[in-house]
């Protein structure tokens, strides 16, 4: 029954955004206008873990892969959790990598945050309209792609999850998938100048080096705890996506959140938490020619993806921990690729 149900409203929601065109999720907002976030249920009934295992289920159902849950760390004094499941879709990661093959990795898995606030439970996504617009760089001709998937994601969720169903954005409001530099200094561009080389094996086997990176990534980095939370292998594009997370930056970066442009969230105890869906981050094992490379998108340029509302000088009192991440993560890199 849930597989019919659930199947059902996807077929409805393919139908309608193909038959309507774009559809606008909040009448409140401009057409273009999307946040990083979407909220999809508000006071959901449930455990974050019962909650989770349903939206997992009813991805299963319904085709998806399931790549993995986790709970994210908050600071040690917030008695709020969150639970982050991540999820990907065979059809929709083809679309993206059509589209571009070069930066259509950093748009392909999706990330569902079951969060806690004073307010109750509450399941929102990282919004598709709003990062495959910048990953691949305003290509207006995806948009009804990203659409789709939208929908097809929501309705994953509210078939599974009671609640009050809304389509409150979140996060950084966006007309545009462009995101300029702060203050003209400050991590910004054309998403394709952003990805940055951390490895490159000539003549090397996909297949090995993607193991002995992930392989690496499984202990936890020393500063901010980074490692593997999932692997996603797209064998028909040369490409192998790794997740990786850690304890001490997501704490941290929600933390430098707070809030965000959400007035009605700064009273909060721990605000920063319905950002929770901006982790795990993304390596990229690729074949480029003749060799096969590993490469990330610019650390701080990623966390003005996700984190932009924070504020500039919150980003200007924090530019040392994009660096440092970086730094990590080129570590736990060149480690693995010594067993080569």
């Amino acid at each position: 029954m849930l597989k019919q149900t659930v199947l059902g409203i996807l077929s409805f929601s393919l139908v309608f955004c193909l038959t309507v065109g774009v559809a606008v999720a909040d009448p409140s907002t401009a057409q273009n206008d999307f946040g990083v976030y979407e909220m999809v249920i508000e006071n959901a009934q449930g455990s974050l873990d019962a909650i989770a295992q349903a939206i997992s289920a009813s991805a299963a159902e319904a085709g998806w892969t399931a790549l993995a849950t986790f709970d994210a760390s908050a600071s040690k004094d917030c008695s709020y959790g969150a639970k982050i499941v991540v999820l990907a879709e065979t059809t929709y990661a083809g679309q993206v990598m059509k589209a571009d093959s070069q930066t259509g990795p950093y748009a392909i898995v999706d990330r569902v945050n079951v969060f806690q606030d004073e307010a109750g439970t509450h399941v929102c996504v990282v919004n598709p309209r709003s990062i495959s617009r910048t990953v691949l760089m305003d290509d207006e001709s995806f948009a009804p792609s990203a659409e789709v998937h939208l929908q097809a994601l929501r309705a994953l969720i509210t078939s599974s999850v009671e609640g009050k169903v809304s389509h409150r954005q979140l996060g950084q409001m966006r007309s545009k998938g462009f995101i300029g530099k702060t203050m003209g200094v400050v991590a910004g561009g054309k998403f394709a100048d952003l990805l940055k080389e951390k490895a490159s094996i000539k003549n090397g086997d996909l297949a090995a080096v993607s193991e002995a990176v992930a392989k690496s990534l499984q202990a936890e980095s020393k500063k901010w705890g980074l490692h593997l939370v999932y692997q996603l292998d797209l064998p028909g594009h040369d490409t192998v996506l790794l997740g990786v997370t850690g304890a001490a930056m997501e704490s941290k970066s929600f933390g430098i959140v707070g809030s965000g442009a959400d007035e009605s969230r700064k009273e909060y105890a721990c605000p920063g938490l319905a950002d929770a869906g901006a982790y795990p981050l993304e390596v990229v094992v690729y074949r480029d020619g003749d060799a096969v490379k590993v490469g990330i998108v610019d650390a701080m340029f990623r966390m003005k993806m996700y984190f932009e509302d924070a504020g500039k000088w919150a980003f200007m009192n924090n530019m040392k921990m994009p660096g440092s991440i970086d730094k990590e993560l080129k570590k736990q890199i060149k480690n693995g690729l010594k067993s080569l």
